[in-house]
């Protein structure tokens, strides 16, 4: 049974409509939604539930998690939800430079997005950039740095990919494939997206 999915995904790959879209229909705990942990943008909630990072309320040494104790890590994990006893979906940005790590964690998988760089970037600036209330974004300090780590993160996600499965278009289908039966409808925004999930290793 899976227990965690860890969500990865440069700023502006559309990564959080796509969490958003899984868990809100396969039964995922969505007991990390509070008043706080939540961004509009324009009629949509473009952020809900719980993110980790550095320099955030949780998961601060997460652009480093393979240097953690895998305890640690999922207690971490564990923090944002008052009931746990569904599958938690854990997103982070920067999961995309401890992957071969998080691949390890036993129960769990991997959902990867991954977008153009450029369109990543124009989109996060145009969803709110620097003025996005949640999460936060002051760890990659400027607009240099956003680009520089959108491309980093990218590679990374394309590296790993490439080493366990591909890229898949992210459609009905797919969805249909990976998670089962459904009535989602993929507004035509997410054209351009792709995306693969990855079990954890079998030891």
């Amino acid at each position: 049974m899976i227990e965690y999915t860890f969500l990865v995904g440069a700023p502006g790959s559309r990564w959080s409509g796509i969490g958003q879209t899984i868990a809100d229909n396969f039964n995922y705990n969505t007991s990390d939604e509070n008043q706080t942990r939540v961004y509009t943008h324009g009629d949509f909630s473009g952020h809900k539930g719980a993110y980790w990072g550095p320099g955030m309320e949780l998961g601060n040494d997460f652009h480093h998690a393979s240097t953690l104790k895998v305890k640690d890590f999922l207690d971490e994990c564990d923090r944002a939800f008052v009931d746990g006893k569904k599958p938690m979906m854990i997103k982070c940005h920067q999961f995309a430079h401890s992957l071969d790590w998080l691949h390890q964690i036993p129960n769990s998988n991997i959902l990867l997005v991954r977008r153009n760089n450029q369109k990543c970037f124009e989109w996060w600036k145009q969803a709110g950039g620097w003025n996005i209330t949640y999460p936060k974004y002051d760890w990659y300090k400027n607009d240099a740095n956003m680009k520089l780590q959108i491309e980093l993160e990218n590679t990374n996600a394309d590296i790993f990919v490439k080493k366990h499965s591909k890229w898949y278009d992210y459609n009905e289908s797919w969805i249909t494939e990976n998670f089962g039966q459904h009535d989602i409808t993929i507004d035509s925004k997410f054209a351009d997206i792709q995306i693969s999930l990855i079990n954890s290793m079998v030891f």
